[in-house]
């Protein structure tokens, strides 16, 4: 090993150049910076989505796989879990048993509008699991996720969940409003 002051790098500022050279030879180059660094610049702001005519609500998938049940931004998941609960209370039923797919969406829109207009926070949707469907599919319940989060009614859902098993379990949806202003 080398001794003090023979550049062996111990802070002395003897030989601390030399030393590095005797370690990694004369091949040694500084490492290029690059350019100088750039100030980012503010342009000009981010049009909003009223102005863009995107008005489509983001909506969270807690589990992806799930399709029926999510939350708009700003809802927590403790309140989607209260929601899964059954908290708060449903105000009022929108039963869309027997209706036709056609027909159910845009009735479910025009429910929860006038939900909404009467100033109600929770509204349950029943929509049934399908076991009387020609097919055995759950059509209503698996359109439900779309109708909510899409146009007008997306923007009026904060968030929805499958009721508990006491309200319909997974044969009806609850959905939380948001406030009217």
């Amino acid at each position: 090993m080398s001794g003090p002051g023979d550049g062996d790098g111990d802070g002395d500022g003897d030989g601390d150049d030399a030393g590095f050279a005797d370690l990694f030879g004369d091949k040694a180059r500084p490492i290029d910076r690059g350019p100088a660094r750039v100030e980012k610049r503010a342009g000009p702001p981010r049009p909003t989505a009223r102005e863009t005519g995107d008005s489509r609500p983001r909506f969270r998938w807690p589990d992806p796989s799930e399709r029926g049940c999510a939350a708009a931004s700003g809802v927590s998941d403790q309140q989607l879990l209260a929601l899964r609960r059954g908290e708060p209370d449903p105000e009022e039923h929108i039963d869309l048993h027997g209706t036709r797919k056609d027909a159910a969406g845009p009735l479910l829109r025009k429910r929860i509008e006038s939900a909404r207009a009467q100033g109600l926070r929770c509204v349950i949707v029943i929509h049934g699991r399908g076991k009387h469907s020609p097919l055995g599919e759950a059509l209503l319940r698996d359109a439900v996720p779309e109708w909510l989060t899409t146009g007008a009614t997306g923007r009026i859902v904060l968030a929805f969940a499958p009721a508990p098993d006491r309200l319909g379990g997974h044969g009806a949806t609850l959905v939380l409003l948001r406030r009217t202003r």
